[in-house]
């Protein structure tokens, strides 16, 4: 069986320790021979395995050749020089206020002095200063030296939603990031990594030097994550236990895995997919097809500004954008669109036949990339905006997986589902049938419902229908009107004609808020007649 961890972002520890390495050091051999420039960034989301990478960097320019006997890399020309490497991981001088923020950033600088053994450096009050004095003096006494930035958005994330500390804040980390842009020079390698690509008048604007690997630059589209190739070349006897507690063969095993964390894909102009490598140690060490995808102030970041566009995380799917429009992230504005693409709620499905950008270009088509991100999604936006804490909502989807399996829909509208609008917060605007029916339609979503179904007639699709099998319900939400007219619309559209003939006894369901009470009528049960 082969040796696995999902905790090791260590490249020297898990080399040490006989870990399996997913082998991608002849990309990195690409970047660090110089064949492509010298200085960088990629943003990709959480636990894509950005650490591990920089890690990777890090031994590479420090000559530790011997850790990398038997990867790519070592088979390739290079001289394997020796350079001091500067590693700042940001997420350690994140801090509640940008006073606070200031002095972290201050005892990270004073740190590396001392680490680095440097005379005459001039600590100031001001962190970008003594950020450039500090490399000034490291190129004076060491000569040329090698910058990896991980999580440099991070220390800004505190700050969004308070827009005058952010202002501030920016102003701060822009000072500082900008002194890599003012000795670059004296830099041999620079990678910076990050999630969200903060750009415009933002910290970006200081690093606008940097070669972007991000989406533009399709080799680089498998860096980080896993292909479904490089799954079952380097873990074949964790797929074959997976098979086996699964009861199924390695081929299936693989199938099970890419439904459940496959399908990023990272550039327009590649095709290639790669699965969040986390959860997929995660799914191989525990033999299991789970979330792993937990929580963070990031998600609940996405949640709030999908929620300040008057939109729930339904109405994404599908949706479209051109290249520049996810490339592009605004740290006062943060569009509710690229922020979900960049932090791993979105994906590129494919391209449009009938929308193109200004230049003529296809816009890309958007969509959550795996079960476990639609789980996540749905949890979180529960979680952040309805209020309903994980537990309770995984309460309430078991309640009503029960009620549907019992066939219990009166239940299911008049107790679960009244209570979901019951939650919705008051300040949140029902102005629309649309509006309601994002709720409707997410709840029945999680229930394994299909929401505007394939099997729609002609003249449309019905709001959802749920099968199990002794059951089939047809719905349809009517705002400010009655159950009857919903009903009558069931009728009408023949949304249930495919269930016609059917030995399963097919119920149309029909549901309507009123604004005046905030919340559902009493709904309407109809048998269909065979």
């Amino acid at each position: 069986m082969e040796k696995i961890t999902t905790d090791i972002f260590s490249f020297e520890n898990l080399r040490k320790g006989g870990y399996v390495y997913v082998d991608k050091t002849d990309l990195l051999w690409r970047l660090v021979a110089e064949q492509e420039g010298r200085q960088f960034f990629i943003s990709r989301p959480r636990r894509f395995g950005k650490s591990l990478m920089l890690s990777t960097l890090k031994c590479i320019f420090e000559g530790k050749r011997e850790l990398f006997k038997g990867l790519r890399i070592d088979k390739m020309k290079y001289d394997w020089a020796t350079y001091p490497v500067v590693h700042l991981d940001m997420s350690g001088v994140v801090a509640p206020t940008v006073e606070k923020l200031r002095e972290n950033l201050l005892s990270m600088l004073k740190g590396l002095v001392k680490d680095f053994r440097l005379q005459d450096v001039d600590v100031v009050s001001e962190p970008g200063m003594t950020f450039g004095n500090f490399l000034n003096a490291l190129a004076a006494q060491k000569g040329d030296f090698v910058v990896l930035v991980d999580e440099y958005d991070v220390p800004l994330q505190g700050f969004f939603g308070d827009r005058k500390s952010l202002v501030a804040a920016r102003k701060l980390m822009h000072d500082f990031y900008v002194q890599l842009k003012k000795n670059e020079a004296q830099i041999r390698f620079l990678m910076l990594t990050g999630v969200t690509k903060l750009t415009k008048v933002s910290v970006f604007s200081g690093l606008n030097h940097l070669t972007d690997l991000t989406m533009k630059r399709a080799k680089y589209a498998t860096l980080l994550g896993y292909t479904p190739k490089e799954i079952d070349t380097f873990f074949p006897k964790r797929l074959d236990a997976l098979a086996k507690k699964l009861k199924t063969d390695r081929k299936g095993a693989l199938k099970g895995l890419l439904a459940w964390y496959d399908s990023y894909r990272f550039s327009s102009l590649s095709t290639a997919r790669v699965c969040n490598p986390i959860s997929i140690g995660q799914a191989l060490a525990t033999r299991s097809l789970q979330s792993f995808w937990v929580g963070t102030a990031v998600a609940t970041l996405v949640m709030e500004r999908i929620a300040a566009a008057g939109k729930t995380p339904a109405d994404f799917e599908g949706c479209t954008a051109t290249v520049d429009e996810l490339d592009l992230c605004e740290a006062t504005e943060l569009p509710a669109k690229s922020l979900m693409y960049q932090s791993g709620y979105l994906t590129i499905k494919g391209l449009s036949k009938t929308e193109v950008d200004e230049f003529g270009n296809p816009k890309l088509i958007l969509g959550a990339p795996n079960h476990e991100v639609r789980g996540a999604i749905r949890a979180g936006w529960f979680d952040s905006i309805i209020k309903i804490s994980p537990t309770e909502f995984d309460a309430l989807v078991n309640v009503a997986k029960r009620q549907v399996a019992e066939g219990d829909v009166d239940d299911l509208i008049n107790e679960t589902l009244y209570r979901i609008y019951a939650k919705i917060p008051p300040e949140w605007r029902i102005r629309s049938e649309a509006d309601v029916k994002r709720h409707f339609r997410l709840f029945m979503e999680m229930l394994g419902a299909k929401v505007g179904a394939e099997e729609g007639s002609a003249r449309g699709y019905a709001d959802a229908i749920i099968e199990s099998k002794k059951f089939v319900w047809v719905f349809e939400f009517k705002f400010n009107k009655s159950a009857k007219a919903a009903v009558a619309q069931i009728r009408e559209k023949g949304y249930a004609d495919a269930y016609k003939g059917d030995k399963r006894p097919v119920t149309l369901v029909g549901i309507n808020f009123r604004t005046t009470k905030r919340n559902i009528d009493e709904p309407l049960f109809v048998a269909m007649k065979p």
